[in-house]
């Protein structure tokens, strides 16, 4: 019986000196339980997608298509087998255009996107393009980014190729908006700039890993 309750004491004691720290080591080393969350981010991006001159709002969303409800966290205990999670809950992510009748892009399966850049327009026709990375939690850290334009009513993909997941490692502990895939998809000086993983992963001579003019074709 004594000893019971001095572990109690102390388990108590324990509890509240961690507790007394709820800054960093309440949000780095604390372990994970089985009913902790895992909160999904959810990005948005404005631009001019349809050319009508005016301000359009881009959003991202997840679905769950057998509770047929948003999804915005998973359990912490799911880790291990996140694809595995998201399979079995049919989760949809999704891009929708405020205000704007037109269809619904439909991503795959997955917690939620990497990136959501709006690239300006690129191909010439007076809307902005949108390049994207979707984060469907596998663990082969090669993903792909793909280019995006509205076709009247339609989405249509314009140009995908792969990049490497470590160009969205940062330090601390907000992740932030990346309005660049660093390494793989950049602007400069107005224009874009890009690299196929593969083309840099296989490359022979260092010229050869230097980002090229992004060229992107017009709708269909």
């Amino acid at each position: 019986m004594i000893f019971l309750a001095v572990f109690v004491i102390f388990g108590y004691s324990f509890i509240g000196a961690t507790a007394k720290v709820e800054g960093e080591y309440a949000k780095i080393k604390q372990p994970l339980v089985e009913d902790t969350l895992v909160y999904l981010k959810k990005l948005s991006v404005t631009g001019d997608f349809d050319g009508d001159g005016k301000q359009d709002t881009i959003y991202q969303n997840t679905l769950s298509g057998i509770t047929h409800q948003f999804v915005d966290s998973f359990p912490a205990s799911a880790w291990d087998s996140i694809q595995i999670y998201f399979d079995r809950i049919d989760a949809d992510v999704f891009l929708t255009v405020r205000n704007r009748k037109c269809d619904t892009l439909h991503l795959g399966s997955g917690g939620g996107l990497y990136c959501l850049i709006n690239m300006g327009d690129n191909n010439k026709d007076k809307k902005d393009e949108i390049a994207l990375v979707l984060d469907n939690y596998s663990f082969t850290n090669i993903s792909n980014c793909t280019i995006y334009s509205l076709c009247g009513s339609q989405w249509q993909e314009l140009k995908t190729f792969q990049i490497h997941q470590f160009a969205f490692e940062y330090e601390g502990i907000d992740e932030p908006v990346f309005k660049r895939i660093k390494g793989f998809l950049e602007s400069r000086k107005n224009k874009w700039f890009y690299i196929d993983y593969m083309d840099w992963f296989n490359a022979e001579k260092n010229q050869d890993t230097v980002l090229k003019p992004l060229k992107i074709r017009k709708c269909n």
